[in-house]
């Protein structure tokens, strides 16, 4: 008697091509199958999820229908996810079931052929088919079914989340019992740990920072170019600038006494080109109002305003607001007020200076120029070493210019305030201040208001003049006489606040300092 295991492994090796071929057919068929559902769901939901919300709803309001459910889909995000991951898990768990059985049918084909008894082809058939088939369906899982789909899904998130939206929507109706289990469960678990999950904390909302460094970054925003960077950067630095930084100082404001007639008005239109003026009391510090020109032209065409009509019935009540007030909140006030100029007070209350709208919208958009303006240029670059300066410009943005490394601090902001704080004291035309490798000269002040300095780099004008400071001629007669290399200490005489002596009263420093190190060297004593 023939046993059964042997009727069965002869039947398998006798005849297993016709029936084999047919099975991993329609095995491989359905691995494939999985993974293309597998990659389906794996692509609807990075391309729902990844989409940005702001386009979507543009396209809903505009009327299609493709955009709508996608819309509802990210409304309802859990609910998405839940399908997605379910279609996902379920593929997977199948594509292992049938994988090894799938791999086992064509091994066993091509070792039946080999000249071994059918138990032994049947175990090496199943014992290689667990390692092969792990191997390759995860290659296949991988490349196939997660990472072309996610690929794909974040180069053309628009078109595949229109694409695919519907069925996604078709199957998440489809399996909304079971999902509604697997969400509310998911809740229930959260709750226990402390965690209250609302469904809505998968969209990023991007925050002003984020924002700010996405349009200042090229590589992030490649479609932008360079103004319009500039301009959304200044919109996102506008509330970070104060009124105090971008007013009109004290000393350049231009104001009309509160007695003063049409006429005088009109003289002062002509010589300074404003439409608004503050009106004054008796100092800019008793400011009454503000007069604007445009206004009296319906008076004036009336034949109510006369050259000799005084101003004071026009005048309208001033604004004050404090220096350190955002731009971002004083806009608001003027727009609120209809206030096109406020005057700035400092923190005792006297008038530190005044700003116009039109000051606001420069700061986001910069100064514009009218053609016929011929104003004189903030920074001139007579040579390579020296350059002038406008005293109000900001040292920042000078040292940003013309490559320079005068100190930036809090006591001061513009280049004649700089000149002030190292001097001491208000200089006059043509006084000098010597700091570190530089040399600044007033050389146009009105009183006690500076206009324009003049900075030359020192270093360079004695090289290009062929002599020596006299650092220099010190320096060398240090080390011819001790042997030694001078430094610093050795020779610079002390250093003050304000490097203004004249040249011999540093040759005489110098020399002091030179002497007293000479007497007390090694060379000297011994």
């Amino acid at each position: 008697m023939i046993p059964l295991v042997s009727v069965a492994s002869v039947f398998l090796v006798a005849k297993p091509t016709t029936l084999a071929q047919s099975e991993v057919f329609f095995r491989l068929l359905s691995v494939f199958l999985l993974i293309a559902i597998n990659a389906f769901f794996v692509t609807a939901e990075f391309s729902i999820v990844s989409v940005r919300r702001s386009r979507i709803n543009q396209l809903a309001s505009a009327g299609d229908i493709q955009a709508k459910t996608v819309q509802d889909l990210q409304r309802g995000i859990d609910r998405l996810l839940s399908t997605t991951q379910l279609g996902i898990t379920l593929s997977s768990l199948a594509l292992g079931w049938i994988s090894e059985n799938t791999m086992a049918l064509p091994l066993a084909i091509l070792l039946s052929r080999l000249p071994l008894s059918p138990e032994t082809n049947q175990f090496l058939s199943h014992s290689l088919a667990i390692p092969v088939a792990f191997f390759l369906v995860a290659y296949l899982q991988i490349v196939l079914g997660e990472l072309c789909p996610k690929s794909l899904a974040l180069l053309y998130p628009e078109q595949l989340a229109r694409f695919l939206g519907p069925p996604s929507l078709a199957i998440a109706r489809f399996f909304n019992p079971f999902i509604w289990i697997l969400n509310q469960s998911t809740r229930w678990l959260l709750r226990l740990v402390g965690i209250q999950y609302t469904g809505q904390g998968w969209y990023n909302r991007v925050t002003p920072e984020e924002l700010q460094l996405i349009i200042s970054t090229s590589t992030e925003s490649p479609g932008l170019e360079a103004e319009e960077r500039e301009l959304l950067t200044n919109v996102f630095e506008f509330a970070e600038v104060s009124a105090g930084e971008v007013m009109v100082p004290r000393t350049s404001i231009v104001a009309i006494p509160g007695d003063a007639t049409f006429q005088m008005l009109l003289h002062e239109v002509v010589e300074s080109g404003h439409s608004r003026y503050p009106v004054m009391g008796d100092s800019l510090d008793d400011i009454s109002g503000i007069i604007y020109f445009k206004e009296l032209a319906e008076p004036l065409a009336q034949g109510v305003l006369t050259p000799d009509s005084s101003i004071q019935p026009w005048i309208r009540p001033a604004r004050f607001v404090p220096e350190y007030v955002p731009l971002n909140e004083l806009l608001n006030q003027m727009q609120r007020s209809a206030q096109e100029m406020v005057m700035v007070v400092d923190e005792f209350g006297g008038t530190a200076g005044l700003i116009t709208i039109q000051d606001l919208v420069a700061e986001i958009i910069g100064t514009t120029h009218e053609p016929e303006d011929e104003e004189e240029p903030t920074i001139q670059i007579l040579n390579e070493q020296t350059f002038l300066v406008q005293a109000q410009v900001d040292i920042q943005e000078v040292n940003e210019m013309l490559n320079l490394d005068l100190p930036v601090i809090e006591d001061y902001q513009t280049v004649g305030g700089f000149m002030i704080y190292e001097l001491q004291k208000i200089p006059s035309i043509g006084d000098q201040l010597r700091y570190a490798k530089y040399e600044l000269t007033v050389t146009l002040a009105e009183g006690p208001r500076l206009h324009q300095i003049r900075i030359q780099r020192l270093d360079s004008r004695a090289k290009a003049n062929g002599t020596s400071t006299t650092e220099e001629v010190i320096t060398d007669y240090w080390e011819e006489a001790t042997g030694e290399e001078a430094t610093g200490e050795a020779i610079a005489p002390p250093k003050t606040a304000a490097m203004t002596h004249s040249t011999s009263i540093q040759n005489s420093v110098l020399t002091n300092n030179l002497t007293n190190n000479l007497i007390h060297s090694p060379c000297a004593t011994g």
